[in-house]
This record gives C-alpha cells, structure tokens and sequence, in this order.
C-alpha cells in the first residue's frame, strides 16, 4: 500500500520498460524541483543501482544538471529548451494562441503565457493588445523571476522547501526604483499572491508598466504555466488591470485543460 500511494503522488509514469524508468525519473524531477537517488528509490520504488544508472543516463544526455547541493540533481536547460520547443510545435499550440488572442481581444491589451525555466520566467507564446500604444513579449524572451507577476505566480505556488531556497539566493538586482529586491519583503508579497490567486505589478520590472498573472494549473491542480497580461501605466491603472483578472482565469482554467 506504501509503493502504490508514493507511485500515486508523482503520477506515476509505467518504470516496466527502460524508456518508462527514464520518463519517469525526468517526471518526478520536473515535480520536486531536485532529486536524488534515494528520492528515486523512494517514489519510483526502483533498486539504488537502477535509480543511480538512470540520473548517469540523464546526466550525460544533459537532461538533468548536478547541483550545488550534495547528491541533488534538477531538470538541464537542454531539456526545458526541448520542452519549450515541443509545446510551440505541436498541434496544442494553435487553440492556445486562439485563445490569447481571445484574451487579448476582450481586454484590449498585451497578454502572454510564461514557463519557470531555470531560476527564470520564460515567455512561450504571446498576442498583442488591440491599443496603438501597448507591449510585446516575444517566444523565447525570459524575464527574472523576483520582479515579475509571472515569476511572483511560481514562487508563491512553491513548497516551503523550494520557496527558502529561493529565498536564500537573494537580496536580488533592483531593475527599476520600485523592484522588490529584499527576501524578507518578497515573502510578505508572496504570501499575499498566493492567498489572493494572482499576482499584481506596478513598475517593478520596467518603469511604467503595469501587469497581472494568474496561475494555469493541469488536472491535477499543479501550476504548470502563468497567462500574464501587462499595459503602459499611462494608459492603464493598476486597479484597472487587476480588474480583468477573473477574465484571466476562466481562460487560464481553458488553457490548462488544453496542457
């Protein structure tokens, strides 16, 4: 019973074949965020030499990175890159830019989606605001995570663990006089963007632009993305953009059926 609930926590992909136990290593640590072999043995309730033979398999394949903590490993770069690749590919792309431009249509501004990628906000697919004077965030634009509604979206839905690991990497690089640069302050933010659902932002990134981010989540209530939308503040308050936030999430509820 112990095996079958531990299986059940990650969702657990088949470990009958080779190609099974390797997906279902990626998989778990796209989830925890860092693994280790006993984390493998432990969830995956796969034999300490299997569980070492597959993060040596990912590893060299660059799939998963050694990290600075001892015997930790996480997901590469090459792998969120071939993620990202096969999203923008795929056939699930097209309904996910209608719906963009659905968003983007009924609120009259810039929106976007954004994957965590690397201790970073990445910017997959974007439509641009119907006004002359708007943003635009192109495919493959990343953004930091600490002064962005986006990022803010990711860190507040981490668990504790994750969260003061992340923490512990600031005070972080002020972009603009009103950047958010000290832990201690982040987290009070972050506590209200997780009890609130959203996230809001009024120059923290770029000077006189202000933005919102709602979470995506998959079936499993996971947040797996974040639908952004941003304006210049000359022409949208903050109060007004936070307004279009339930907009926002009844099509983040229909993009992350589609995910």
């Amino acid at each position: 019973m112990a095996t079958k609930n531990r299986r059940a926590a990650v969702e657990a992909t088949s470990t009958d074949t080779p190609v099974g136990r390797l997906f279902a290593v990626i998989e778990l640590a796209s989830k925890m965020g860092m693994i280790s072999a006993a984390d493998i043995v432990y969830m995956l309730d796969l034999p300490r030499p299997t569980a070492h033979r597959m993060i040596a398999t990912l590893e060299g394949l660059d799939f998963l990175q050694k990290m600075p903590v001892k015997g930790k490993y996480a997901v590469a770069p090459k792998l969120v890159g071939l993620a990202t690749a096969i999203l923008s590919s795929t056939i699930v792309y097209a309904p996910i830019q209608t719906l963009l431009a659905t968003v983007a249509q009924r609120t009259g501004e810039t929106c976007g989606i954004a994957l965590m990628a690397m201790g970073e906000v990445e910017y997959i697919a974007s439509v641009m605001g119907q006004s002359p004077l708007t943003l635009q965030f192109q495919a493959g634009q990343r953004a930091p995570m600490h002064c962005t509604s986006s990022g803010q979206v990711f860190l507040a839905n981490l668990d504790a663990e994750q969260l003061a690991r992340f923490l512990a990497t600031g005070p972080w690089e002020a972009t603009t006089e009103f950047t958010v640069t000290q832990p201690r302050m982040l987290a009070d933010k972050l506590r209200k963007v997780k009890s609130q659902g959203y996230a809001k932002n009024d120059s923290e990134y770029i000077s006189g632009v202000v933005g919102a981010a709602v979470p995506i989540r998959n079936r499993e209530g996971q947040v797996i993305a974040a639908l952004t939308i941003s304006a210049p503040r000359s022409r949208r308050s903050l109060d007004e953009i936070s307004a279009m936030v339930p907009t926002m999430r009844t099509y983040a509820d229909r993009i992350g059926r589609i995910l």
